[in-house]
């Protein structure tokens, strides 16, 4: 056994392998470490900000302010020294939901209660005195609220568990553990399947042009990850990749052999044709955009990778018009939307769909060179 002293606490702790100790920060110097950027929030395996609701974030609040007990923050140091950098493994939704509170990024919800506090002290007599204070935080943001409790936020002491020594591997792992009982969808959990290097890859596709300013995603969709899903169902049919089906488990399954066979050239390739989608895809515009959606994407993708396949040449002028014709009248006339309704994860209508899309492009192609 072994003892950590911080704050004038002591903790005890079994020694193991990979070295850990428990330590408590002042929310206002967890904030003070974010503001400088010591503390991060950039391992990719982590779900995206925004998961919580405005209750579940109120209640956070609530939490702090009366001095309930709140979970513990698990983050990896690199280092031993005070301020060596950390980056936030597990605790991301809570610690910067107090993030944005401090910096009057939302308010408290207008039903919210008000919070009591009760201080006991003692007269000459050693009598106890009672003393009751009510403060109202309905609909208040951070700086409005009474200094008294300002003070209780910035000081209440959050328990976080540092991390050292530990291997990617090892990190995944313990990530994957301590969420094994959360609501996490299968999107999210295939980027924890990835691992830290590929996940980080694939984050760099996720912020390409095409998903930023094109790809019809609703921002809840963003969030559960569907977009990284997307990535990965383009990459399995880019590959060899022998897919029962497009659904999220066989998504989980391709995650997890990406991770233990990393394949940097697929990467690569599928980060290229989406580059290349982007700057042939025909002038925005609101109606053809909502053909961008996740079930259109990946057929997409490999419909163009099937371009440099063909003995014919097309440009990517004549690739733009292809595209404008098909999502104008393509696919309505060549039976493509039969294959997108119920079961359009199955792998009969993720065949289908590409089929299709294959044969439109051999016809125009043909047209091209009957008008050449």
């Amino acid at each position: 056994m072994k003892s950590v002293r911080h704050h004038k606490y002591i903790i005890f702790i079994r020694s193991i392998d990979m070295e850990k100790r428990i330590s408590f920060y002042d929310i206002e110097d967890l904030i003070e470490r974010m503001d400088d950027e010591n503390l991060t929030f950039d391992y990719p395996i982590q779900r995206a900000d925004g998961q919580w609701d405005k209750s579940q974030k109120a209640l956070l609040i609530d939490s702090v302010l009366k001095g309930y007990i709140i979970p513990h923050v698990y983050i990896v140091k690199d280092g031993t020294e005070d301020f060596s950098p950390m980056s936030v493994l597990d605790g991301k939704q809570r610690l910067t939901t107090l993030y944005d509170f401090a910096k009057d990024k939302f308010a408290l919800p207008k039903d919210m209660d008000d919070i009591v506090i009760i201080k006991y002290t003692h007269d000459t007599d050693k009598n106890a005195i009672k003393d009751e204070k009510i403060y109202k935080v309905a609909g208040k943001k951070f700086s409005d609220l009474d200094p008294a409790l300002k003070r209780i936020f910035n000081k209440f002491k959050i328990d976080v568990v540092l991390l050292a020594g530990f291997t990617d591997e090892e990190i995944e792992e313990q990530f994957y553990r301590l969420n094994n009982g959360c609501t996490f969808t299968k999107a999210q959990k295939a980027n924890v399947k990835l691992g830290t290097e590929m996940a980080e890859r694939i984050e760099e596709i996720e912020q390409c042009d095409f998903f930023e300013n094109r790809a019809c995603f609703t921002n809840l969709q963003r969030k559960r990850g569907e977009v990284k899903s997307c990535i990965l169902q383009t990459m399995m049919l880019l590959s060899d990749f022998e897919y029962k089906n497009f659904g999220g488990n066989e998504v989980l399954r391709f995650a997890k052999g990406l991770n233990e066979n990393p394949n940097l050239e697929l990467v690569e390739r599928t980060k290229e044709l989406y580059d290349k989608l982007f700057c042939v895809l025909p002038d925005y515009d609101k109606e053809l955009d909502k053909n961008l959606k996740k079930i259109n994407i990946p057929i997409i993708v490999k419909n163009m990778d099937t371009i440099e396949k063909m003995e014919a040449s097309i440009s990517d002028k004549d690739y733009e018009e292809f595209l404008l014709d098909w999502f104008i009248d393509g696919m309505i006339c060549s039976g493509y939307t039969k294959y997108c309704g119920q079961g359009s994860t199955s792998k009969e209508k993720v065949r289908g769909r590409i089929s299709l899309m294959r044969e439109a492009l051999d016809t125009f192609v043909e047209d091209l060179d009957m008008s050449a």
